[in-house]
């Protein structure tokens, strides 16, 4: 089942004759596979004679229905559904384009390659230009390739919206990544070529020298540039997401430079 998911959605239906549910479950499962048509396939275990395979992915009570896709579990559900709501569940949990490319997006983000991301997004966003959840990831990665584009994109993305702190995460970025071509009023001096620095580097995704210089700029004056360099090194965190490696090793030094 996780072998063969690599090339599709694997729906998993967890059954036994003696299941009354099963028995209704079933032949709408086989129905809505049918009118499927490949697109996604389904796999039928009698858990009484296959009682290894119920053990190894913990079947406790059935029906028992997963969806595999690249050899995980990415929806699972008990009992018997009617059929308008299996339609929704599986409408909702199969993967789309849509949902592979920004499942994609993110892992890119995440591992730092923005340029990657925005690449994959792009035509995407293009087709789709009123989805506000694409339009703010797709922002976030802009947001180190054309901070401009990236601020046109978080624009529209309402405040309280479901996709808010995406479009504000890369609102906060693009802006300081635009600031030293825009801004005449970046601060100067030596901490101001450290900062701009830092910003050069974190735009390029470099973000172990990027945080490296922009914490010395913080241990020296935490409330440089107006609070937004503090700001910045926040948002970056939250990009890259708390527990990452690079987040954890900066992160106490941060707490121990703005809280002086």
């Amino acid at each position: 089942m996780t072998a063969a998911s690599q090339t599709g959605p694997v729906l998993v239906d967890f059954w036994a004759p003696w299941c009354g549910p099963c028995k209704m479950l079933g032949p709408v499962l086989e129905k809505l596979a049918a009118e499927a048509a490949g697109r996604w396939r389904l796999v039928k275990i009698d858990t009484e004679r296959h009682p290894n395979l119920a053990e190894q992915f913990g079947i406790r009570g059935i029906p028992d229905v997963r969806l595999f896709h690249h050899g995980a579990v990415v929806a699972q559900f008990s009992g018997a559904l009617p059929e308008p709501r299996l339609r929704d569940w599986l409408a909702q949990h199969l993967p789309t384009p849509r949902r592979e490319a920004m499942t994609r997006a993110r892992t890119l983000l995440h591992a730092g390659d923005a340029p990657a991301a925005a690449r994959l997004l792009r035509p995407l966003q293009a087709t789709l230009p009123a989805d506000g959840e694409l339009a703010a990831l797709t922002a976030r990665a802009e947001a180190f390739v054309d901070p401009a584009a990236a601020l046109r994109l978080a624009d529209p993305v309402a405040a309280g919206s479901a996709w808010a702190e995406d479009a504000d995460l890369a609102r906060t970025l693009a802006t300081a990544f635009l600031r030293p071509g825009q801004s005449p009023g970046l601060p100067g001096g030596q901490l101001g070529l450290r900062y701009r620095e830092a910003l050069t580097r974190l735009q390029a995704g470099d973000f172990v020298p990027g945080l490296t210089a922009l914490l010395g700029v913080l241990e020296e004056q935490p409330a440089f540039d107006d609070q937004r360099a503090r700001g910045l090194c926040l948002a970056v965190f939250r990009h890259l997401g708390m527990r990452h490696p690079v987040t954890e090793q900066f992160f106490r030094a941060y707490t121990m430079a703005v809280n002086v």
